[in-house]
């Protein structure tokens, strides 16, 4: 369900970039054409801007960047798929304020804000329940993302630590865990990531969650404390 209004909402978007070209006198194909072709710059700011919003350092430049970024790619798509459609339509011109950059970041802030506030309803509305499955030690295991608390980078091998007391040893990199869990679990250390919902004590300089504590360090604490304290304030 969550999949398919997320679906939904981008193609809404997609329509509503369309109409936008089409307010410069662009056919209704060379719209829907030219509004596809923004769909990644939209989506690579959706992704990113919440990340860069959560960096522990520096985060207005992260955010300058991340926008930066996005109104390049922006401009780039359109102004190429403007020349592709030109092949059929010779006489269109690509309109000027399709270049200002001040109108494309408007343009960014109108579908990427709408669409994060969506996902953010949908995961109060559903919350994820999924399961993650790895190797550990030779054998297939499959665990719920909820019965993981913490995950602890050990030299060459990374240990699940589960609500149960259960611990699983896996080759996968503590950076790869990092992209493949969801919002629940977040970086505190270079070695360490936890699960928010597991976590009974929360302060400045670190966490406790399944019954032990772990300091944050100085790289991850103000991204992880602020995630911390949002997980908690949405599950109140």
């Amino acid at each position: 369900m969550r999949y398919l209004v997320l679906f939904g909402y981008w193609m809404a978007a997609v329509l509503l970039l369309a109409a936008v070209c089409m307010s410069f006198d662009y056919g209704a194909g060379r719209s829907l054409f030219i509004a596809t072709s923004m769909l990644p710059a939209v989506l690579c700011a959706q992704l990113f801007v919440p990340q860069a919003l959560s960096a522990p350092r520096r985060r207005a430049v992260a955010v300058a960047g991340v926008c930066g970024g996005a109104v390049v790619v922006l401009w780039t798509s359109m102004l190429l798929a403007s020349c592709c459609t030109q092949l059929v339509h010779p006489s269109s011109d690509f309109p000027p304020l399709f270049s200002n950059p001040i109108f494309l970041l408007i343009l960014l802030v109108a579908f990427v804000v709408p669409g994060h506030l969506l996902m953010a309803w949908l995961r109060r509305r559903q919350p994820a329940e999924r399961n993650v499955r790895f190797i550990s030690e030779r054998r297939r295991v499959t665990l719920p993302l909820e019965a993981i608390v913490r995950i602890e980078s050990n030299d060459s091998e990374v240990l699940i630590h589960t609500a149960e007391g259960a611990v699983y040893r896996t080759r996968t990199r503590i950076s790869q865990w990092e992209r493949l869990l969801d919002e629940r679990f977040v970086r505190i250390h270079r070695a360490w990531i936890v699960n928010a919902d597991c976590v009974t004590e929360l302060s400045p300089q670190g966490v406790t969650a399944g019954g032990v504590s772990l300091e944050f360090s100085r790289k991850y604490r103000d991204g992880a404390l602020a995630a911390l304290e949002r997980r908690r304030a949405e599950r109140k």
